[in-house]
């Protein structure tokens, strides 16, 4: 009868309703991937155009299945608080900022190995550009000097010269604007920052996935001194 199939096309609309949403529900909860949240301490010299100090978060979406030891190693210095108080080491305007600690501040006596294609590692094929968070090394010609500096880009041009020969560890999700005023702050010839711009804080939601700790060696290389 005509109620009857009004009835069930009023079922099966409702099912198939129900069947998007839940399933829309589900890929929300597929990506397990962690993400990192960098507050900037707004006590700084580095005037935005109101003359208040350049501040603001910066949310990062990291790629376990894609650097997994180098994910590990930064969710370790995150953990430990490495990360709280950490300075911004240079700045290219428009281009890249890059938090380190050439000053050894953080007395950090570890380094891991890089997972990039350079390096013999093909697992990692994230491209760089605009957004991408990257592993630095310590000694530009050592592969496996990285021992917790990183940065991150802010264009696709200067990714270029990125991809495939550093570990590409994620992707800004959130506050370039952020790191466009940073970019553009006073700095010495030598890229360094004219004034001190920190974290506040690093932290990072895991959702629930436990990883493990990094596989490290001891650092070989440290500021004004090469122990090999």
């Amino acid at each position: 009868s005509m109620k009857k199939r009004k009835m069930q096309k009023g079922i099966l609309i409702c099912l198939s309703l129900f069947l998007t949403i839940y399933f829309a529900g589900c890929v929300d909860n597929s990506n397990r991937n962690p993400v990192v949240t960098l507050t900037i301490n707004s006590d700084n010299e580095n005037l935005n155009e109101n003359g208040e100090g350049i501040g603001g978060t910066i949310q990062i979406e990291l790629y376990p299945d894609k650097a997994p030891n180098s994910v590990a190693y930064f969710i370790d210095f995150i953990m430990n608080k490495t990360y709280d108080n950490f300075s911004v080491s240079k700045v290219f305007s428009g281009s890249i900022v890059q938090f380190g600690d050439p000053w050894m501040s953080k007395r950090i006596h570890t380094e891991i190995e890089g997972e990039f294609k350079e390096n013999g590692y093909e697992g990692n094929d994230v491209e760089f550009k605009r957004g991408t968070v990257g592993l630095d090394r310590f000694v530009k010609d050592d592969y496996n000097s990285a021992s917790g500096d990183f940065f991150i880009l802010l264009s696709d041009e200067a990714g270029k010269s990125y991809t495939g020969k550093y570990a590409a560890i994620g992707e800004v999700i959130s506050g370039m604007e952020v790191l466009e005023k940073i970019s553009n702050i006073k700095c010495y010839p030598d890229y360094e920052p004219v004034y001190s711009i920190r974290t506040l804080s690093t932290t990072v939601d895991l959702k629930g996935v436990t990883y493990e700790k990094p596989i490290t060696r001891e650092r070989r290389t440290y500021p004004g001194v090469n122990t090999d």
